[in-house]
């Protein structure tokens, strides 16, 4: 009864996308101050001197994974429905929900592999001095972005 509990507990938090969004995104995520996000490096593409090159080598990286990921995400979908069926009804067999839910958390981990592969292969493409820029960007802030940037296009 006690594991029940926990799968149930595991696959309400697979079920409720943005559950854990109220948390900062650091504690969701151990690598992001690690990797940049190609949101990031579009908002300050200037800042770091991004060139067409890396631009559009960025953007084939993000159109290839777009392509991956819907179906990804359409099977992540139905194997989490699969799950919320499985666990229907009055009993519950808890080796068809495990089996389930193994299939749910195995695509999961796939999204995240292929996410962080993205993440990777972009921050392969900045130069290491685009890289500092971002990181001391980041930590300056939105306002210190924002100053930042009007200070350098009155000079």
């Amino acid at each position: 009864m006690r594991k029940l509990c926990r799968l149930f507990a595991l696959v309400s938090v697979l079920l409720v996308p943005g559950s854990l969004s109220a948390q900062s995104e650091e504690t969701d995520d151990p690598f992001a101050s690690l990797v940049f996000t190609p949101e990031e490096i579009m908002q300050h593409r200037r800042a770091i001197d991004l060139n067409d090159e890396q631009r559009d080598g960025i953007t084939r990286l993000i159109q290839d994974l777009q392509g991956e990921m819907v179906g990804l995400q359409w099977r992540l979908l139905d194997e989490t429905e699969s799950v919320r069926e499985a666990l229907e009804g009055p009993r519950v067999d808890l080796d068809r929900v495990q089996d389930r839910f193994g299939k749910a958390l195995d695509t999961e981990m796939e999204i995240k592999r292929i996410h962080l592969e993205l993440l990777i292969r972009i921050k392969n493409i900045l130069t290491p001095a685009q890289q500092e820029e971002l990181l001391r960007l980041r930590e300056a802030g939105p306002i210190e972005t924002i100053q930042g940037s009007q200070d350098r296009s009155s000079l």
